[in-house]
């Protein structure tokens, strides 16, 4: 029998499996430590699919077949489920735009499964994307189905335009984080010299103000995290890594006082972690993470 991973051939020694799903379980129990996700599978030039599991894992081998599996890292594999769900808002855009009601229908019907999966390809945690998306289809009479005017179709299709440049976004962290990370680092470089004025904003009444700045900073370093986990283990020196993960988890706490503090919309106090807490740590972090993510 010979394996295949990624085009690849590898020598490795089977025991006592006996069918296609015994030779499946011992490749991924492999493949798993090292970071990777089996997305493929092909016996004998034919195509198993993954997620259909019931249906080939009892089919019995000679041990004269070729198996072939695509394997994909964690990174890899978002990135891809990703590319999936970007096609999908390219598909609802153009519906809307050519007036294809038999296409959108059958996409709304598939929504409840595409909106389950932003907590984790977009890092939704807050759900905040998919409660804008859903108050933005209901309102606008397509989930549940109502009254749809020009002005309705034409709120629906910023939406997903907009949604559609996210997880764009989130393609490019994946794809080239280093590229991303010193988009992002000099964004909130460039962000500083308004953060020093947030205390005074404050107190002279210029709420409004200061709070799309704070925001746009939570914005930022959530998006600086993101890229940070999408940075390969080799690329970053242990002792690093060590002092980094110890500045997030202190900058993650700040954060977090930050948005209660937003939330009970007390001012004092998101005036005093902007300047005593976030500014101190800011003045160092984003340059500390742009070395690492340059290899200096």
């Amino acid at each position: 029998m010979k394996i295949f991973i990624n085009l690849d051939e590898i020598d490795f020694i089977f025991e006592n499996e006996k069918t296609l799903g015994d030779i499946y379980s011992s490749i991924e129990s492999w493949l798993t430590p090292q970071g990777f996700s089996i997305t493929e599978m092909n016996l004998s030039d034919k195509e198993y699919f993954i997620t259909d599991k019931e249906e080939w894992e009892s089919i019995p081998f000679s041990g004269q077949e070729e198996i072939h599996f695509t394997a994909l890292t964690l990174p890899q594999l978002k990135a891809q489920n990703l590319k999936t769900l970007y096609e999908y808002t390219l598909m609802f855009q153009n519906s809307l735009k050519e007036g294809n009601l038999e296409l959108m229908n059958e996409l709304l019907h598939e929504y409840q499964y595409i909106e389950g999966s932003f907590e984790i390809l977009l890092d939704d945690n807050s759900h905040s994307i998919r409660n804008h998306m859903q108050n933005l289809l209901s309102s606008n009479g397509f989930l549940p189905e109502g009254d749809r005017t020009e002005q309705n179709v034409k709120n629906v299709l910023e939406g997903f335009i907009m949604l559609g440049a996210v997880i764009q976004g989130r393609i490019e962290e994946l794809e080239d984080p280093g590229k991303a990370g010193n988009e992002t680092y000099e964004t909130i470089q460039s962000l500083l010299p308004q953060m020093e004025e947030v205390s005074l904003m404050l107190q002279t009444g210029k709420d409004k103000e200061a709070m799309e700045i704070i925001i746009r900073f939570s914005e930022l370093f959530q998006k600086l995290l993101r890229i940070y986990t999408n940075i390969p283990e080799e690329q970053i020196e242990q002792e690093q890594r060590k002092i980094l993960k110890r500045e997030i988890s202190e900058m993650s706490k700040v954060l977090k006082e930050l948005a209660e503090a937003f939330s009970n919309e007390d001012s004092v106090l998101l005036g005093d972690l902007m300047e005593y807490e976030i500014m101190p740590r800011m003045e160092g972090f984003p340059r500390f993470f742009d070395s690492i993510i340059k290899g200096d």
